[in-house]
């Protein structure tokens, strides 16, 4: 069994004209049960090692907030913050765990919206982004020894809650590439301050989505570079059967919409 851990960057809803975010992320952390208490531990060491004064109850790591210095981080130095952020991802390292993710560049994402539907529309790209993401994962975990059952858990996102939940039913009754056989059970949302692994999975997805912006032609910052480069062996590239995919988006979006044209 695997536990699958949903986290996104870059997500301004239905707002695809944020210039400080062109790109938007969604990042799949797999982390097998038998490994998980031990990632945790490994984790919480870390953070009393580098912010002991900072810990307490509702202590949580924001990525932007680490990388940039601000709220909590204010105080402490660069140099510091970014072997916090190395000595994390060492932890996935370490324990040899997945990365799955799939970027969307907002304004051609706009652009496929408005071709499709018509202009007035505005979808989220963790609509598009979901699916591809969770296609690629289970085939993923079918390509495993034994092909092990996987559950998902994201974090607590009011926006796409219900969109989630729907992908997954749906997506688990299908026939042909698109059937998530290997999912079981509905998606868990948890309060992400609670669960250590979301928070890394947090620090994967923005530090990946500063890969994406780099490589897509904006703004890049060699702030990112060491990160990119303990993240990068541990990433999946799988068939995400995109044209399937986005067939059957366009076809769950119109049955919302059924005044909308082709």
């Amino acid at each position: 069994m695997y536990l699958i851990y949903f986290d996104e960057s870059g997500n301004t809803g239905t707002n695809l004209n944020d210039v400080q975010q062109p790109v938007f992320v969604l990042c799949a952390l797999a982390v097998p049960e038998s490994r998980w208490l031990q990632v945790e531990q490994d984790l919480h060491v870390d953070i009393e090692k580098f912010f002991p004064t900072l810990l307490s109850d509702d202590f949580e790591i924001h990525a932007a907030d680490l990388m940039a210095g601000r709220q909590s981080y204010k105080d402490i130095p660069l140099d510091n913050r970014v072997a916090f952020r190395d000595a994390w991802f060492s932890v996935a390292v370490k324990h040899e765990l997945t990365l799955v993710y799939r970027a969307i560049t907002k304004k051609r994402f706009q652009q496929w919206v408005h071709d499709t539907f018509g202009v007035g529309i505005a979808i989220n790209p963790h609509v598009a982004a979901f699916p591809l993401v969770a296609r690629v994962i289970n085939d993923w975990l079918d390509s495993q020894p034994d092909s092990p059952l996987g559950i998902i858990i994201s974090d607590e996102n009011k926006e796409i809650v219900r969109d989630v939940e729907k992908s997954i039913k749906v997506l688990r009754g299908v026939e042909g590439s698109l059937k998530l056989g290997r999912i079981i059970e509905k998606g868990f949302f948890i309060d992400s301050s609670k669960s250590l692994v979301l928070q890394l999975c947090d620090l994967c997805a923005f530090t990946l989505r500063k890969m994406e912006e780099a490589k897509a032609g904006f703004r890049d910052n060699a702030l990112h570079h060491g990160g990119f480069a303990l993240l990068e062996p541990l990433v999946y590239h799988g068939d995400e059967a995109l044209r399937d995919m986005l067939e059957w988006i366009t076809s769950e979006e119109k049955k919302k919409r059924p005044g909308t044209m082709s």
